[in-house]
């Protein structure tokens, strides 16, 4: 299937051709990117549907997102993305962070910021988290302390585990459980016993430390799917860009070139955005450095379980859960209930839930039968509501490769966007973005990576062609990015 535009930016003839591999997040960040630089884009997305591991599906009449996903004001690239797409007004923001926590026969916790300056922003709450002992709360405030203080860039923070650090610091398990692992759980996609320091400071100094309102939360309103992928797609296509769906890019090599089922294809620059584990097998061997080491970085997959009860059972947007088999709960209803003509109310009194799963080494095999009886009636323990209620349907979603495992030693992995062959970039929320594997991180990468492309084809619109080229400037092979474009990295 293709979505060609046509009403291109500038003449076809003289623009710069560039080329997207992937039509996940940092794929589609990219390809806006370069088609707003002016450049000829085409888009290439093997599957059926762009967007990643943030699509969405029907079922019954209802829209479901394959995983749940927020966003913190920090984001700022993601947020801005939003905005070029000419969505931000289909999510809600909160004016200030505030998270529920609930636990089966007890009165819900909280976890909020006040209007007060970075660091006192937190101390209200954390000194009245009654989850944990007094002792905890007040260790949590000087571990947090101790957070501010560590640079996330340092390799020695990669080299040690969040959990390894935080017991080094006193606190106990019940504290590492009880709050930590909440932030840490959807943000690194691993519990903190597991995830490399450095990118858990990276998460708190960013998300909560460093300024008092990075933390306040967002979420989409209507299906993830509609949200990035169909809004991106009508961005690229409207300037002229085209979107090729379930296009087998088979290689990817010099000049930069692209064997497109079966066909070659010329361009100009060549953005690559496909998970790390697929980069081997689509570049040629030496093109990125510890090309082939970048298996190491593992995996960490998602399970969501959706349900839809015939009357409502939570009355907030989202919460976490303690003592439960649940990470966290979301009132997905208005978005199963979007139609083309908006977001809509369900009219049928009906409430739909996805309990999020991260870090679901566990759960990943089991079968659906069993996760929905599991967290059914972990629902129940949790909402009483939820045991009068009746569940009129219910679905498994899993991300087996949802992504990359961010435990210590995984920074040295993480490649930059320059490869060695002249014109071809990575993207990718497993790249060295400095972020974990989140939504902020792949738009940030796709960003770069745009810049960088264009940055390319301005500086080969100056070069002196070979005549034995056919008009095409000679392929410039390296082993490492040009001092220009390490320039422009660091930039």
């Amino acid at each position: 299937m293709r979505l060609a535009g046509s009403h291109p930016q500038g003449d076809p003839k003289t623009a710069p051709r560039v080329a997207v591999v992937g039509g996940g997040l940092a794929g589609l960040a990219a390809a806006v990117a370069t088609v707003d630089g002016g450049a000829q884009v085409t888009l290439y997305e093997r599957g059926p549907r762009l967007g990643g591991a943030t699509w969405s599906f029907q079922r019954n009449g209802r829209w479901f997102d394959n995983g749940q996903h927020v966003f913190m004001r920090c984001c700022t690239e993601y947020r801005a993305f939003l905005d070029r797409l000419d969505v931000a007004d289909q999510v809600t923001e909160q004016s200030r962070m505030s998270v529920a926590v609930m636990r089966p026969g007890r009165r819900p916790a909280r976890i909020f910021r006040t209007g007060a300056p970075v660091p006192l922003h937190l101390a209200r709450s954390l000194l009245g988290y009654n989850p944990l002992s007094v002792a905890d709360r007040l260790r949590a405030i000087r571990t947090a302390l101790a957070l501010r203080r560590l640079d996330p860039d340092d390799p020695a923070t990669d080299e040690v585990s969040f959990g390894e650090w935080l017991r080094a610091r006193g606190e106990s398990d019940r504290a590492i459980a009880g709050m930590w692992d909440l932030i840490c759980l959807p943000t690194v996609n691993l519990r903190a016993n597991d995830a490399s320091l450095s990118l858990a400071v990276k998460v708190f100094r960013t998300g909560l430390l460093d300024k008092a309102d990075a933390g306040d939360l967002g979420w989409t309103r209507v299906p993830l799917g509609v949200l990035h992928g169909d809004a991106a797609a009508r961005v690229i296509t409207a300037q002229g860009g085209d979107v090729q769906m379930q296009a087998h890019v088979e290689a990817v090599g010099d000049g930069p070139s692209l064997m497109v089922d079966g066909k070659r294809v010329e361009t100009d620059a060549v953005i690559v955005a496909v998970p790390h584990d697929a980069v081997d097998g689509l570049l040629p061997p030496g093109t990125v450095p510890g090309q082939s080491e970048l298996a190491d970085l593992g995996i960490s997959p998602i399970v969501n379980v959706h349900f839809v009860f015939d009357h409502p059972i939570m009355g907030v947007p989202f919460t976490a859960a303690l003592d439960s088999p649940v990470q966290f709960v979301f009132d997905r209803t208005d978005a199963a209930n979007w139609t083309e003509a908006g977001s809509a109310e369900s009219d049928r009194g009906e409430q739909v839930v996805a309990v999020s799963q991260s870090a679901a080494f566990d759960e990943i095999g089991s079968r659906p039968a069993e996760l929905i009886e599991r967290y059914r009636s972990a629902l129940e323990d949790l909402f009483p509501l939820a045991a009068g209620a009746n569940v009129i349907d219910a679905v498994v979603t899993r991300e087996h490769r949802a992504t990359f495992a961010g435990r210590p030693g995984t920074q040295r992995l993480r490649p930059g966007p320059a490869t060695a062959v002249d014109g071809l970039f990575l993207a990718g929320a497993w790249t060295d973005t400095g972020w974990p594997a989140t939504m902020e991180g792949a738009i940030r990468s796709g960003n770069l990576a745009a810049r960088l492309a264009l940055n390319h084809c301005r500086d080969m619109a100056v070069s002196v062609p070979d005549p034995s080229s056919d008009g095409f400037p000679k392929p410039r092979v390296r082993s490492e990015p040009s001092t220009t474009e390490q320039e422009r990295m660091s930039a």
